[in-house]
């Protein structure tokens, strides 16, 4: 971005003395504009996995949220619609086929890295949002503990609290000794947090 905004300056600056050709190319003026917008779009997501206490669930949804954003993106790159690239857009680039590639390059290179998170979904969902999983979809050992949960209207009351907090104060070992051990190990492995 701070190379873009200096566009001019560095274009005058490189004149004085050797010209460089891709400097006046209107693809690789192009293609540089790609790059500013989807750099600072990777650049902001980089900012939402960063930090103490960030559960696997947080960052696997704001990663799954970014997967999302780039296939929306590929389609509408597909049509030649520039909306979500502002600094591109400036160009009005006639064909954007290539920057929907690009997309799809990024789409694969997410699903490798979130191949092994993605097969641990359900643990995953089982640990953050406990009344919104089906109990026959949960594996039988926590069923019933699931169920008994998702019946109690005092804990979905207390459901407001952050989530760990919600682990630390709310499934006593007692009632739910199950539900509790998944959340401990859920949370100590993946994160390295203890309850």
């Amino acid at each position: 971005m701070r190379f873009y905004e200096l566009w001019d300056e560095v274009k005058q600056s490189m004149e004085m003395g050797k010209p460089v050709r891709e400097l006046s190319d209107s693809k690789w003026l192009c293609d540089s504009e790609f790059m500013v917008d989807i750099t600072k779009y990777l650049s902001e997501l980089n900012v939402k996995l960063q930090g103490p206490k960030k559960l696997l669930s947080s960052l696997f949804s704001n990663m799954k949220s970014f997967e999302t954003k780039l296939r929306l993106w590929k389609v509408q790159l597909e049509r030649n619609n520039t909306v979500h690239f502002p600094t591109l857009e400036g160009q009005k680039p006639s064909r954007t086929l290539d920057y929907a590639g690009e997309c799809g390059k990024l789409i694969e290179a997410f699903n490798e890295r979130l191949k092994e998170v993605t097969s641990k979904q359900m643990e995953l969902n089982i640990f953050a949002r406990l009344f919104n999983v089906e109990p026959a979809d949960v594996p039988d050992n926590l069923q019933h503990e699931i169920i008994q949960l998702q019946s109690d209207d005092e804990l979905k009351a207390r459901y407001n609290l952050p989530l760990l907090e919600f682990y630390k104060h709310c499934i006593s070992n007692d009632e739910f000794p199950t539900l509790r051990r998944h959340a401990l190990k859920c949370a100590s492995v993946w994160n390295n947090l203890l309850l």
